[in-house]
Parts: structure tokens; C-alpha cells; sequence
């Protein structure tokens, strides 16, 4: 059982310079592996982003339906996040992500032969939604903790940062490859459709690839230890609680998902109905705004080494108040644009910083349960976030949505500044560049 986190956890000094890091890490057959079929899966998904909701308008006509089918697809955050925690530190985890992979194929795969035969609903949308949604949290919880096995510990702010470059350019990638489809095909209900037949096709491919990676995903287990399900939770619940920055940035990303969670749909929304933009220029726009955080992503390593953690949360969080204000106030698609830049060009930095520490915080046999916990608040309150966005942007209109979403993030922002002390714990002096010092 942890104990309360009186003394330290630094990082240890590590000699290697970025170069040898950077070429260590490239020349890692297994992580490489691991990386590729991540890669190709995050093309997939960024395709489902645009998809689901085009594909939810098109079929309900709704904004309220289609913000609920966005919450199906979130809800096993909430709902399985926890659990999948505990079997996860217990299951061999490679074996984990490959039937998670199969698993959002199969049931993706649905979705082109419904609408071939004319019987997609509504409902079907909803179920497939949740079933990939299931998958990727197994997939995710597995992939995040197996991590820390693939790489050693002093390149692991490197391969966070690789993750959040590949995250980044599938998400661009994606994103103009749905715009394509839903622009070219004859409706933007059928393009969405094509969108679902090549992200199944990814989860494919990316559950194949993991058949050739040697190395373990989790450190040697006892075989005669017998725990029950409630014991290892209490255990991975209690390591986070008495972490007190690991808590207080649960808190806060918790807050920002809520808020953060209904703006894609808000942007699509206002673009296409105040802005009067077409559907498919959205997607490539996406794409094209997209390729800024391809380089965040890039410099997030770079950046972590250089400023301290708590500038680059609270910095993160001032910044994204700003851009939700921006997109508010979009007299066009350009300053629309320029919100969603911003707001995505710090996810990178601030995902790389915040997981790294995590990761380096957490204990092998921990990691399932830690970071499950830790995404069961922050990630589970995206449906409930995107249920409720969804029926502002229904019965308030978008820029409604994007101003509440400036407000709350500003204050978010103060409450933190509030909190975050460097007294508040020895840990952040490991985070901390010495000029902050």
C-alpha cells in the first residue's frame, strides 16, 4: 500500500543528451511497433471525430441527439474506467489492446453495411459509438501504462511527445481525409459513412501489428496472490489520493474535459450554421489548423525540460479562456480557426508534462489503477459535458456555449493559482526548471 507522500519523488539525472535520447528511442524495434499501430489508429479516430457528429445530424437532424451520441461514445470513460484499471494491472496488456482493436473493427464495420441496406438508425449510431468507446479505454489504459516497460524512464518524456506528434498528425491527417469524404461523396451522411469503413480498417491494422512486439507490457506478477476487485481499487485510488499535485491535476483536467468537451461540436455548429460553411471545408480547415500542433507536439519535450510544470498548466488553462472567447466572439471562419488553434497547439505541451510526471509518479504495478482513476473523473465527465453542451447549443445557439466555456476556464485558471503553492508538495521540485527554482 502507498504511503503519504512526505518525502520527494525526483526524477533521476540522466546523462544522455536530447540527440542520443531522440536516436534511442527511434532505434526501439518494439516501441516503434507500439507507436505505428497507435498512429494508424489515431488516423481512425480522427476520422470518427468529424464523422460521428455529421453522420448524428444527418440521421436525427439534431443537435441534442447528436451531442448524445458524442456522450455514448464517452460514457465507458465513466462507466468502465475504474475497472478496467484493475484487470488491466492483472491481464497481459498487449493482449488487452489487440482485442480491443478487434473489437472497434467489428463493430465499425457495422455501420457502412447498415446504411448499406438502408437500416442505419439513430440508435445503432449510439451502441457502435459506446462499443468503440469501450474499446479505446481498454486500449488506452493499457497503452499509457505499458509505456514505462517499452522505454526507459529517462526517455519517456520523449516518447509521450512522439505519441502527441503522431496524435497530432493523424488528427490532420484524419481530419482531411473525412473532409474529403464527406466534401466528394453526393451527401455528407454517405462521406461520414466511408469515414467509419477506413477507421474500422485502422483498428485492424493497428491490433495486427502488436503480434510482433517482443518485449513485455507489465513487469512478472505473483501467480498465487488472490486480491479481490475492491481491495486493488482502494489501492490505486488511495496512491492517487494522497499525491497531492497528482490530485489537484486530476481536479483541474477534470474541470477543463467538462467544459472542452462539447466544443467540436459547438465549432462545427457555428460554422456551418451562422457561418454558413460547408461541411467538408471543415474537415480540411481542421486539418490545415491541425498541423500547428504537430509541431507543439514536437517541442513538447523540449519545453518540459526548460518550464516548470505548474507555468505550463496554468499558462495552458489562461490560454484556453482566451481562445474559447475568441471563438465566441468569430465574426468568421478565420477567427474560428485561430480558437482552435490555440486551443489545440497546448494540448501537446500540457498532455506531455502532465503524463510524464504521472507515469514517472506511479509504480509498475500501480499504472493500470492509477491512470484509470485518474481518466475516469477527467475523461468521464466528457459525456455529461457533451450531453449538456448539446442542449445549449440546441436551445441557446453556439456562441452561448463557447462564452460559458471561456468563462469556466478562467475560472478554473484563478481557483488554481489559488491552490497551486510550492509548498503545496515536495514533487514539484522535480517538475521545476532551476530558474523557477
Amino acid at each position: 500500500m502507498a504511503t503519504e507522500d512526505t518525502t520527494s519523488v525526483t526524477e533521476p539525472a540522466s546523462t544522455a543528451t536530447p540527440k542520443r535520447r531522440w536516436r534511442g528511442l527511434l532505434t526501439n524495434r518494439d516501441f516503434m511497433i507500439v507507436w505505428g499501430g497507435f498512429t494508424v489508429s489515431s488516423v481512425g479516430t480522427a476520422l470518427s471525430n468529424l464523422a460521428v457528429p455529421i453522420l448524428a445530424l444527418g440521421l436525427s437532424g439534431s443537435p441534442t441527439m447528436a451531442g448524445l451520441v458524442g456522450a455514448a461514445r464517452l460514457a465507458p470513460y465513466l462507466l468502465l474506467n475504474l475497472l478496467a484499471g484493475v484487470f488491466i494491472d492483472r491481464w497481459d496488456r498487449r493482449r488487452v489492446m489487440i482485442v480491443a482493436d478487434l473489437g472497434r473493427f467489428a463493430a465499425l464495420a457495422t455501420i457502412p453495411v447498415a446504411y448499406a441496406f438502408d437500416s442505419l438508425t439513430i440508435a445503432h449510431l449510439a451502441a457502435v459509438a459506446f462499443l468503440e468507446g469501450v474499446g479505446h479505454v481498454f486500449s488506452a489504459v493499457s497503452h499509457l501504462s505499458a509505456l514505462s516497460k517499452l522505454v526507459p524512464e529517462e526517455q519517456l518524456a520523449s516518447a509521450n511527445a512522439l505519441n502527441e506528434v503522431a496524435d497530432s498528425a493523424a488528427g490532420v491527417g484524419g481530419s482531411a481525409l473525412s473532409g474529403a469524404f464527406i466534401g466528394l461523396a453526393r451527401n455528407s451522411t454517405l462521406g461520414a459513412v466511408y469515414s467509419y469503413a477506413v477507421d474500422a480498417v485502422t483498428y485492424l491494422l493497428s491490433g495486427a501489428s502488436l503480434l510482433f512486439v517482443r518485449k513485455s507490457f507489465q513487469e512478472d506478477r505473483p501467480v498465487d496472490e488472490q486480491r479481490s476487485v475492491m481491495a486493488d481499487l482502494k489501492e490505486g485510488m488511495s496512491f492517487l489520493w494522497r499525491q497531492r499535485l497528482l490530485r489537484l491535476l486530476m481536479v483541474m483536467v477534470t474541470l477543463i474535459n467538462f467544459l472542452q468537451a462539447p466544443l467540436n461540436l459547438a465549432t462545427i455548429v457555428l460554422a456551418t450554421e451562422d457561418l454558413d460553411i460547408n461541411a467538408g471545408l471543415i474537415g480540411l480547415i481542421l486539418a490545415v489548423v491541425g498541423l500547428g500542433t504537430v509541431g507543439s507536439a514536437f517541442a513538447a519535450s523540449w519545453l518540459r525540460e526548460r518550464i516548470s510544470l505548474r507555468t505550463l498548466a496554468l499558462g495552458s488553462v489562461a490560454l484556453w479562456a482566451v481562445a474559447a472567447a475568441m471563438m465566441a466572439a468569430a465574426p468568421s471562419i478565420i477567427f474560428l480557426a485561430a480558437g482552435v488553434l490555440i486551443t489545440n497547439l497546448l494540448w501537446p505541451i500540457f498532455a506531455v508534462s502532465l503524463v510524464t510526471y504521472r507515469l514517472s509518479a506511479t509504480p509498475d504495478q500501480l499504472q493500470g489503477r492509477v491512470n484509470s482513476a485518474f481518466r475516469t473523473l477527467s475523461f468521464g465527465v466528457e459525456p455529461l459535458g457533451l450531453a449538456i453542451g448539446g442542449a445549449l447549443i440546441a436551445s441557446q445557439g453556439p456562441r452561448f456555449l463557447f462564452w460559458g466555456a471561456a468563462v469556466g476556464q478562467l475560472v478554473i485558471f484563478l481557483g488554481s493559482v489559488a491552490t497551486w503553492r510550492r509548498k503545496l508538495t515536495p514533487e514539484t521540485a522535480a517538475a521545476t526548471s532551476p530558474q523557477d527554482a
